[in-house]
């Protein structure tokens, strides 16, 4: 309610502070032209008859000559109101709206008016004032982070550790918006473009993990939810340790931990959660630990063994060198007529095994395989990663992954009396990890991956210097944890609590109908901060020539083009990197004119609400003419690096946004519903492309 009485407010402002002149003048007239015509009147009726006869005579003898002085007399009058306005009214304005920019946005504008010597003398004081302001700003600014930059290098040193952990770490609130990443987690759970082009891509190989974005979109909602209900209710139970674990499949096909820990403050309150994620490796949890998974509770021992006799049965686990394993099972199938072939390093690659119970499992899998698959050729891949060791059994085909709580159950050796050993009892004392599914660098091709933990440290793990940070880290903010989760209808969201995507492109000319997109440049606005490590930056091949007059604008030349991907590979990337958010730019209906021009050949289309920075500054600064980006940013104290480059605009734009948000607050334009109100009333809102 007092949203909408705020905007009531500033429509009827608007509407008083563009005409409220106009509306005096034409009142002034009206007064004048009633104290002249009413004594008038009653002059006239007061003439007998005779001399009305010959005034009228002297009037229709004279009509055109008295006809040009009313109607010079009546210019001249609009002339000097006009006058007035120019040289007195818009000046007083445009000072104004200046005195906001300074003392709102950009501490070193300074007013230069070319009215009359009154206004010059009040812009010079006005200068004066805001040179005081400026250095008083100054002096504060540097005691406040003076007294806040002991407690900044805190925060930084504890960012710095955290991104450089060995294991993924990720924060986020109650509703899944991440607050904070590390490097670690970025790798986990990202895409790499690669698989999805050959082309070099001028882009960060992640898709797109980061802050604001709800963390089921990088790990399986329904798996997300269940832990986050588990947690819920183990807290409703008042349990000692709260936590949950699960695995997952990542991005590039690696099996990971996930250990979920909730984040409470002084009365239990939940606040957020922490996300520990791990590749699979070896790992010991004690049998009551807060993290163990219901799959280790339940195969903890053989089925046919009490829960302690699997310590009693001692199995001794030795440094074996795998490729023996394998070998020794590719020639026990040869005799079943079934062909492995083999795919391995030269260097020895060791595990903690028992040879001949390992060898009897994988040879049990393989022939559950041919049985399933119908094939008698596997192609085995083994690979060494870090500190841990994978074998993938490849095939042509689908996945068998429905078969595989069958064969955990199924005996491998079976020994005197009552004693066996089931597949999973085997794989779970190797501490291994299998699963069944489609290759990640093969799709048409199905493979069978066991894990297994190394049996020699990583001695070639890389160990980077941790280097802080002298401002924020952008991969961090717990700001977010304080906000409420989004509101549903996002026409009436604040525009400080908006997450925006800031858009810019270059093209081979200005015609959407037959030129085409060769860059596109964005990042990322979450919580008023802008996110210049969320950055989407790509070439894209215009599958035609780029004319000479458009390369002297932007400096692409055809030949950094040839190999890049073409539009229909980029739009979905970008339609990926811009969801649930807000798109801003400069003249934007350009660069949303080029996309809708696309989407015969792409599967998306752009249906997000979209502001443009050309439209808000006209919002605000409704005095000046020229709101180019160049002239904007001039305004703001914006500095442009990277001009008619795609990221450098977009950069900018972006700047600019920030600065306007709060401009537009002192406006009243507070909400997207008021901005998209507000940019429909300026001129610029008639353009089309």
């Amino acid at each position: 309610m007092i949203l909408s009485d705020k905007r009531n407010d500033f429509w009827k402002n608007q509407l008083k502070s563009v005409n409220k002149f106009w509306v005096i003048s034409s009142l002034i007239t009206a007064a004048f032209l009633l104290v002249f015509f009413v004594p008038g009147f009653f002059f006239w009726k007061q003439l007998l008859l005779e001399h009305r006869t010959t005034i009228v005579q002297i009037v229709g003898e004279n009509f055109f000559f008295i006809i040009l002085v009313i109607l010079l007399g009546f210019g001249g009058w609009v002339i000097c109101l006009i006058a007035f306005f120019q040289f007195y009214v818009l000046p007083t304005r445009k000072i104004a709206d200046e005195m906001l920019v300074i003392f709102s946005a950009n501490s070193s504008f300074r007013i230069n008016t070319e009215a009359g010597e009154d206004f010059k003398r009040l812009a010079n004081l006005i200068n004066e004032g805001a040179d005081r302001y400026q250095s008083l700003q100054k002096s504060i600014d540097d005691r406040i982070h003076l007294s806040r930059e002991a407690l900044e290098q805190e925060k930084n040193i504890l960012a710095s550790i955290i991104s450089c952990l060995s294991e993924g770490i990720i924060v986020c609130n109650p509703s899944g918006a991440i607050l904070l990443f590390n490097k670690k987690a970025e790798g986990f759970l990202s895409h790499p473009l690669k698989s999805q082009t050959d082309a070099q891509v001028a882009f960060p190989n992640q898709l797109f993990i980061g802050l604001g974005r709800n963390i089921s979109s990088f790990i399986n909602k329904e798996q997300i939810h269940l832990a986050f209900a588990e947690i819920t209710e183990k807290l409703a139970q008042l349990q000692e340790n709260p936590g949950t674990c699960f695995a997952v499949l990542g991005a590039c096909g690696h099996f990971l931990k996930i250990e979920v820990v909730p984040v409470l403050i002084y009365r239990k309150e939940l606040v957020g959660y922490i996300l520990r994620i791990n590749f699979i490796k070896q790992s010991h949890f004690p049998a009551d630990g807060p993290f163990m998974s219901n799959r280790m509770a339940v195969h903890s021992a053989p089925s046919g063994m009490p829960l302690s006799s699997l310590f009693d049965f001692n199995l001794p686990l030795y440094p074996t060198q795998l490729q023996g394993v394998i070998e020794l099972v590719q020639g026990h199938l040869l005799k079943k007529r079934l062909t492995v072939k083999l795919n391995m390093p030269v260097a020895p690659v060791w595990i903690y095994a028992e040879s001949h119970y390992l060898s009897s499992a994988i040879i049990h899998i393989l022939s559950r395989l041919a049985e399933a698959t119908g094939k008698s050729t596997f192609d085995c891949l083994l690979e060494n990663e870090r500190d841990y060791v994978h074998v993938d059994i490849v095939w042509e085909g689908v996945p068998v992954a429905y078969a595989l709580e069958e064969w955990n159950e199924s005996v491998v050796l079976q020994g005197k009396g009552a004693d066996f050993l089931k597949l999973k009892d085997i794989l779970l004392l190797h501490e291994a990890e299998w699963w069944s599914s489609l290759r990640h660098k093969s799709p048409g091709d199905a493979c069978f991956r066991l894990f297994f933990p190394s049996a020699e440290p990583f001695r070639f793990r890389s160990i980077e210097t941790v280097t802080l940070s002298p401002s924020r880290p952008e991969f961090y903010d717990f700001d977010l944890l304080n906000r409420t989760d989004s509101s549903p209808d996002l026409q009436e969201q604040l525009l400080s609590d908006i997450t925006y995507t800031v858009v810019d492109t270059e093209t081979t000319g200005l015609d959407p109908f037959s030129d085409e997109i060769i860059s596109i440049g964005a990042v990322r606005i979450v919580n008023g901060r802008l996110l210049k490590n969320e950055i989407f930056n790509v070439l894209v091949n215009p599958e035609r020539d780029v004319p000479e007059e458009s390369i002297k604008i932007h400096g692409i030349r055809p030949e950094m083009l040839h190999g890049q991907p073409t539009i229909d590979k980029m739009l979905p990337l970008l339609h990926q990197f811009t969801e649930n958010t807000v798109l801003v730019g400069h003249n934007v209906a350009f660069d949303m004119r080029m996309f809708q021009m696309k989407e015969n050949i792409s599967p998306v289309r752009f249906t997000l609400p979209v502001l443009d920075t050309m439209f808000l500054s006209a919002v605000i600064h409704p005095m000046y003419r020229d709101h180019s980006l160049e002239a904007i940013s001039d305004r703001l104290g914006i500095v442009i690096n990277g001009r008619h480059t795609a990221l450098g605009d977009a950069l900018a734009t972006a700047e600019i946004l920030l600065k306007c948000i709060p401009l537009l607050a002192r406006n009243n334009v507070l909400t997207l519903k008021d901005a998209l109100k507000a940019s429909g009333k300026t001129r610029f809102a008639k353009i089309s492309y």
